[in-house]
């Protein structure tokens, strides 16, 4: 395990609980977050992110998904989308600014 593996992260409870892949990651502001894909949640509503999102070591997430290791060396304001599980990571910026 990386010292990278036991950080926090962001994730949906989709993912958490095994229902739905990781198919989007940001690195944004300084912030790990995983997610099924960005536009399944409502980021505007707290009260749907108090019900969707969770707070997880990115080794649990590694330990369900290990293709996950291919994106965990994203740099700060970062992120990377893919379509499916094993499909290739496309990076691009993603600052908090923007």
């Amino acid at each position: 395990m990386t010292s990278t593996e036991t950080l926090g992260v962001i994730a949906c409870r989709c993912v958490v609980n095994h229902s739905k892949p990781v198919l989007f990651v940001s690195h944004a502001g300084g912030d790990w977050q995983m997610y099924c894909r960005a536009e399944n949640h409502d980021f505007n509503d707290a009260q749907a992110m108090k019900r969707d999102l969770v707070t997880v070591h990115l080794a649990h997430l590694v330990a369900m998904d290990p293709t996950l290791h291919a994106v965990i060396d994203l740099p700060l304001d970062m992120g990377a989308e893919r379509m499916d599980v094993g499909g290739q990571w496309t990076r691009f910026r993603d600052a908090d600014d923007e």
